[in-house]
């Protein structure tokens, strides 16, 4: 996670070239199936294409909601590799989030929320354990066998010296939070801003749908807002889409992306009191730069 987070700024610092993410509608589901695909290219012409599909349907079935492949491209346009998106997606989400937690989260901060009990809850889990000294975990979920199940799949990987345990109350949990990291497919929000304390940092990663709202609107005026890039939040986030088109707030309280952060353009904390959103919805610059870190790791065994 270290290394994937220092490759994942140096993406951010270069000419990568990565075209809007492309949503199709799908058969079945009652309109509610996509498949998403998402292109990034280096200018050595390099790159790599996710293609994932989202089937709502399919937890009741014990299957993945989303599900697919990352086709990874040589210099010369060849074919090199084929990649489970669904690992990709859960490494590059939790490192951007901790990169950006390194220009927005207070350096003392040191408990943190998960809400949600998907499959990308502990990846946040150990990315914001890598760049901050995280000493508790709450994880807060809405079915209780879930949550058990996060909470031992966070512990093995972050080692006993943290502690992680079951909240029973959201607000409870959020109340004393230094970072908290919603990680949902909820299209209501799950997060109220008259929980949270002064100098939290907010890391909105579950929904990338206008639809979604993982936090209310006292969320967004409480805080400063920052987004993984400005073309896919302004297209997908219902975080950042929602409250804008109400008037809520405006464009200008979107202070800058991830690239404007990693490259001095823009200003992260400033005040310890302040309260930070960071709302991420994925980019294939992110995928790009973990699957050169998965295949070099592959090179060397």
């Amino acid at each position: 996670m270290p290394h994937l987070i220092e490759c994942l700024k140096s993406a951010f610092g270069a000419a990568y070239t990565a075209p809007a993410r492309q949503v199709l509608s799908l058969p079945g589901g009652e309109g509610t199936r996509v498949l998403l695909c998402m292109p990034a290219f280096e200018p050595s012409g390099g790159g790599a294409i996710k293609v994932s599909t989202v089937f709502p349907d399919n937890p009741a079935k014990g299957l993945p909601a989303v599900q697919g492949a990352i086709v990874v491209f040589s210099e010369t346009g060849a074919p090199i590799a084929l990649l489970d998106s669904a690992v990709v997606t859960r490494l590059r989400t939790g490192a951007a989030s901790a990169l950006a937690s390194t220009f927005l989260s207070r350096h003392d901060s040191v408990h943190l929320v998960i809400i949600g009990t998907g499959p990308l809850a502990p990846h946040m889990a150990v990315a914001h354990c890598t760049v901050r000294p995280i000493a508790r975990i709450s994880v807060c979920g809405r079915r209780a066998e879930r949550a058990v199940a996060t909470m031992g799949a966070i512990r093995s990987l972050v080692g006993p010296e943290i502690q992680v345990h079951i909240s029973d109350s959201t607000e409870a949990a959020v109340v004393t939070a230094d970072i908290v990291c919603c990680a949902t497919s909820s299209a209501a929000p799950v997060l109220a801003g008259k929980w949270l304390k002064p100098g939290t940092f907010v890391d909105l990663v579950g929904g990338f749908s206008p639809l979604k709202r993982e936090a209310d609107d006292d969320v967004m005026l409480r805080s400063r807002i920052f987004v993984d890039t400005f073309e896919g939040a302004l297209n997908e986030a219902g975080d950042i889409i929602d409250p804008l088109t109400r008037g809520i707030i405006d464009r200008p309280r979107i202070e800058g992306e991830l690239a404007d952060l990693v490259c001095g353009r823009s200003r992260g904390r400033v005040d310890p009191d302040e309260i930070i959103v960071f709302k991420s919805v994925g980019t294939a610059i992110e995928d790009l730069a973990t699957t050169r870190v998965i295949l070099a790791a592959a090179s060397q065994g």
